[in-house]
């Protein structure tokens, strides 16, 4: 099914009314008419998942739109059941040292889809290719709790020092800078999946594609077809494919949300990762049976970049923080449930306490703008001297953002900064924030794993995905003395110091909290919403004869 064909909307099931079915789909057609709309079979799941993934490979990989469909192709030493809870994945079992420095991870038996054995050698390939500076991956910084990890990363020593070590073909040995009471959190995510070194060495960048690529995970790729979508089929010497109902799966790039709620509504779509919320009443309306949503942990944010002026004066950049009106921009634009935010880390974080905000929440929004041109006036600027820059936003399609964006530019008008929005589609989007080229950008986080220090390590000096390039050694000191620290309310304290610093700062302007706004029919069965809003295909379900009937 080609993205953007328009496929007739419903039809009845007149008497003697056929299903013939053909790749993949059934054909629902009556007894003298021809073909009027195909359904996907039952062994098929038709996902929406918002954008054109960058790349399958799990070390260069950074975006949800990618994390989806390597969730699928690839398992890690844990990786996540249906309510996205850590569970064995390639580790059967693991010890730890009493000092919380070492850590044994003991191995399944299991294949790679062409056959070979997966081993701890492969993992040892694949952490010391995601740190090693000519890998030059966003995502270095994750395994920096790992010894030498950050030496490697700054290029002061080689990627074999790394504390990774195959004891043998299913024994692996991790040795830690300081102690990781969320370690096991951490090895869900795609940067630490295994690689098979042996496929990786031979094709080079290559190798992520259809026809080279080989996975460990319960589907394999079968077809790329760029802006169209990603397929992949069930992967036969998965350790547990015995219990992997879905036979195939595509992944349709969907940045246009509005087109993809029309494609939801007439079944080309089993599932959508994110509506348009400017239909949300509509929805609520005549789509409840389809919509869930639960809190979940992603900070929406405005990021400014620290090295441009005049966004390196403190001044101006508490100026935008108060004249962003969160409650107008949840309560008016939104309306879907968000809840608006005066911190980065997201409420229900695992084993943090924090409560910080900042101080001018308790101010009402006339005093805040009143405060907010006095400095932007110390800082030089006002009526006469009107600060002129760009607001780079994730998506050239109409809908929320568009009118976030327009919100936020008559809201920062008022403290005499004019923006010109600049929309982007994602394939420019990401890599010009990744290069710190914007002045302005919308720049949400979501959790990589549930940990305050998920989001508060983006804005360490010289980090990865630190967009703005925020830099205060104050902040990473008091990072660096949270991560050291084994008592986790001791350390919940640390990293509260470290987002007060943030919040002093104002680092970036965090704007909302999100909750999950995906699009699910009632006969999709094993996709529970959760916090972290990742689905794995693995556990996920087709109720055909349910199925059938929505579009009959």
């Amino acid at each position: 099914m080609a993205s953007g064909k328009a496929w007739n909307r419903r039809i009845a099931l007149a008497g003697g009314a056929a299903l013939a079915a053909t790749g993949g789909y059934f054909w629902l057609r009556g007894p003298s008419r021809s073909v009027h709309h195909k359904i996907a079979d039952a062994g098929t799941f038709l996902r929406g998942n918002v954008a054109e993934p960058e790349t399958l490979d799990p070390t260069q990989s950074s975006g949800t739109q990618e994390n989806e469909i390597i969730g699928d192709l690839m398992i890690g030493l844990m990786t996540h059941d249906a309510a996205c809870k850590a569970i064995p994945g390639m580790a059967t079992r693991w010890e730890t040292s009493e000092d919380g420095l070492t850590w044994t991870f003991y191995l399944r038996e299991a294949l790679w889809s062409d056959g070979a054995p997966v081993t701890a050698e492969d993992f040892v390939f694949s952490w010391r290719r995601l740190v090693d500076p000519a890998t030059a991956s966003s995502y270095a910084y994750f395994l920096h709790l790992v010894k030498n990890g950050a030496s490697i990363t700054a290029g002061k020593m080689p990627p074999t020092t790394m504390g990774v070590t195959a004891i043998d073909a299913r024994t692996l040995r991790v040795q830690l800078e300081h102690p990781a009471p969320y370690l096991l959190e951490l090895l869900t995510h795609t940067t630490t999946y295994p690689l098979p070194r042996y496929v990786v060495t031979a094709k080079g960048k290559e190798w992520a594609r259809p026809g080279n690529y080989v996975g460990n995970g319960p589907f394999v790729l079968k077809e790329w077809i760029p802006n169209d979508h990603v397929m992949v089929e069930k992967n036969p010497r998965f350790y547990d494919a015995a219990n992997v109902a879905l036979e195939r799966v595509y992944f349709y790039p969907t940045s246009d949300y509005a087109a993809a709620l029309r494609r939801f509504r007439v079944g080309e779509l089993d599932f959508q990762d994110r509506l348009p919320v400017q239909k949300i009443d509509w929805i609520r309306q005549n789509l409840p049976q389809a919509i869930h949503p639960v809190p979940t942990l992603i900070t929406e944010i405005i990021g400014v970049n620290h090295k441009r002026k005049p966004f390196d004066d403190v001044r101006v950049r508490e100026a935008i923080n108060m004249a962003l009106n969160r409650e107008v921009i949840t309560q008016r634009v939104l309306r879907s449930g968000e809840v608006p935010a005066y911190n980065v880390v997201p409420p229900g974080i695992a084993n943090y306490q924090g409560g910080l905000t900042y101080d001018f929440k308790s101010l009402n929004y006339g005093q805040r703008i009143a405060k907010a041109q006095d400095l932007m006036r110390a800082a030089g600027y006002g009526d006469n001297n009107r600060v002129r820059t760009t607001y780079m936003i994730r998506s050239t399609a109409p809908g929320a953002g568009r009118a976030v964006a327009a919100a936020v530019q008559q809201m920062l008008a008022q403290v005499f900064i004019d923006i010109t929005i600049t929309p982007n589609d994602m394939q420019v989007f990401y890599p010009a924030i990744q290069e710190h080229d914007f002045d302005i950008c919308q720049a949400g986080w979501a959790a990589d794993f549930s940990d305050a220090s998920n989001f508060l390590d983006l804005f360490r000096t010289g980090g990865g995905n630190n967009w703005g390039e925020y830099s205060n050694p104050a902040f990473d000191a008091a990072l660096d003395s949270a991560q050291r620290e084994p008592d986790i309310i001791l350390r919940s304290e640390k990293l509260a110091q470290a987002e007060g610093i943030f919040l002093k700062d104002h680092a970036a302007m965090p704007l909302w909290f999100w909750v999950s706004l995906n699009l699910t029919w009632p006969y999709v069965k094993g996709l529970e919403a959760n916090a972290l809003d990742y689905h794995r295909s693995r556990w996920i379900s087709i109720d055909q004869a349910a199925r059938v009937k929505q579009f009959a």
